[in-house]
């Protein structure tokens, strides 16, 4: 059937086809107030200035519509859940679209506004899944939150020049969208703002934005390469998590904070330049970067939180050179690549599972402040063959070197400390102990802690005696030196156990 052209001149049947519009529709003072008829195409009034609030909401039958030349303002929910609607023809002097406009149309292709219009709200184009193209005002000053949220056909849009802020979800999972530039006025990018688009391989953002919230670019799975503006001084919670393809990103170097799982997932990110001024990295910020092989974290680093750097498989190198105090649990557990790790001086504390199933961990050098090691903290380090504990040492936790099955020599300070339960279980190549003077329980109660009974136990006072015997025999060695060992020798307790 041929279409019937409804901007044709006035006849009869188009005067008739109007009264039957006007029968079935409230008009009040020139706002459309709401339809009841059960036309597809529809072309509303020249004396209407306002289509109101829930005017078209939910009308599964409409399919086209064309505004009167004066309607000015498109009010919350007026074409909500039009699902059949596929073309709308936005008047000269329309100047606002509000809130949840048009969510849900999901046949809406396509949307070319007017230069008149200065604002767009909430949600007003949200779920629109089949609209492709979108031409915006240049005078558009307001986007509101999840504009265009699940617009999932959208491949391209052009913000305009006045726009200052790009607000909470507006593109989120607009999966076709492949490139955006943002204006060089916008100063904050909101929560969510390019979450999901998937495609989007290029994002420009101005030097002048000063916030990229939280969740910015998560799940930007196509995203390669990314620049954080000059102006950006934090890196929110999970702002690039799960960027896939991601292999670079370059920071300013006064960000001095990376947020709970910023970077998590991002496992083609082979490197990572942590700024100077850099003072805290949340939990799980690099957790999953399964392609980062170094990690230096800067002097100025106060604190990082647990799983920072977990199940980074590749990584190989970590120097700390921060005043960190304690290293918490799960910080680089399953990083099974890692053959060094040398702690800070001020680290006072190993939490649980901090370097478990770090399985190429060789060698480590423990803070001479360390008091605490807590339980599973060395789990299942299975290159690990020598440890040896600081005088500091208050307590070791509960299966703290469970697993280490390469582990043969375990050198403990001549203090007292705690131990709980199966710390050493599963050290089967276990040969050499060093234990304390004084803690006899260590040799009577060897089982409960998981030692060997093949492992030989020394005290300490054995080992020093053995060592002196051994200098002694040398015999190069001068007169003085000689008279001091044997001096030391003599004044040891000979009955000492």
């Amino acid at each position: 059937m041929e279409e019937k052209n409804i901007n044709e001149p006035k006849t009869v049947e188009n005067i008739a086809s109007d009264a039957e519009l006007l029968r079935h529709s409230e008009i009040r003072d020139g706002r459309f107030i709401r339809y009841y008829g059960k036309r597809t195409e529809i072309v509303i009034p020249n004396h209407v200035t306002v289509i109101s609030e829930d005017a078209f909401r939910n009308n599964r039958r409409l399919t086209k519509v064309v505004l009167g030349a004066n309607v000015s303002e498109i009010q919350p929910d007026a074409f909500r859940g039009c699902t059949q609607l596929r073309q709308i023809t936005f008047p000269s002097g329309l100047r606002e679209i509000g809130t949840n406009a048009f969510l849900g149309c999901t046949s809406l292709t396509t949307v070319l506004l007017p230069r008149t219009v200065v604002s767009i709200g909430d949600g007003c184009f949200r779920d629109c899944s089949a609209l492709r193209l979108v031409v915006l005002s240049a005078s558009l000053a307001h986007i509101g939150g999840y504009a265009f949220c699940g617009c999932e056909s959208l491949e391209e849009i052009t913000l305009p020049q006045n726009l200052q802020n790009i607000h909470r979800a507006t593109f989120f999972n607009c999966r076709s969208l492949k490139s955006i530039v943002v204006p060089d006025g916008v100063r904050t990018v909101g929560r969510y703002a390019f979450g999901r688009c998937t495609s989007l391989t290029e994002l420009i953002l101005p030097d002048a934005l000063t916030h990229l919230g939280i969740g910015a670019l998560s799940n930007c799975s196509s995203l390669r390469t990314f620049r954080v503006p000059a102006s950006v001084r934090f890196i929110g919670d999970d702002t690039f998590s799960c960027c896939e393809s991601l292999e670079t990103v370059e920071m300013p170097e006064e960000i001095n904070y990376i947020g709970n799982s910023a970077f998590c997932a991002c496992k083609s990110l082979k490197a990572v330049d942590l700024p100077q001024a850099l003072t805290r990295i949340g939990h799980s910020a690099f957790l999953g970067c399964a392609s980062l092989k170094e990690a230096v974290i800067p002097s100025a680093t106060q604190d990082i939180a647990s799983a920072a750097f977990a199940y980074c498989e590749n990584l190989q190198r970590v120097e700390i050179s921060a005043s960190l105090t304690e290293i918490e649990d799960l910080m680089f557990t399953g990083c099974f690549a890692l053959r060094e790790i040398v702690l800070p001086d001020s680290v006072e504390k190993i939490e649980s599972g901090a370097f478990s199933n770090c399985a190429s961990l060789a060698r480590v050098v423990l803070s001479s402040k360390l008091a605490q090691i807590d339980g599973k903290a060395f789990a299942g380090c299975v290159s690990l063959q020598e440890i040896s504990l600081p005088a500091s040492l208050k307590r070791i936790g509960k299966e703290a070197f469970a697993g280490c099955s390469a582990l043969q020599t375990v050198i403990f300070p001549n203090v007292r400390f705690s131990m709980e339960r199966a710390v050493f279980v599963g050290c089967d190549a276990l040969k050499t102990v060093v234990v304390p003077d004084a803690y006899h329980v260590l040799r009577l109660r060897s089982a409960k802690f998981g030692i060997s009974k093949n492992a030989h136990m020394i005290l300490h006072s054995e080992l020093l005696r053995a060592s002196i015997y051994a200098k002694l025999s040398d015999p190069s060695l001068p007169d003085e030196r000689r008279a001091e060992l044997a001096k030391q020798l003599s004044d040891m307790n000979p009955n000492q156990k």
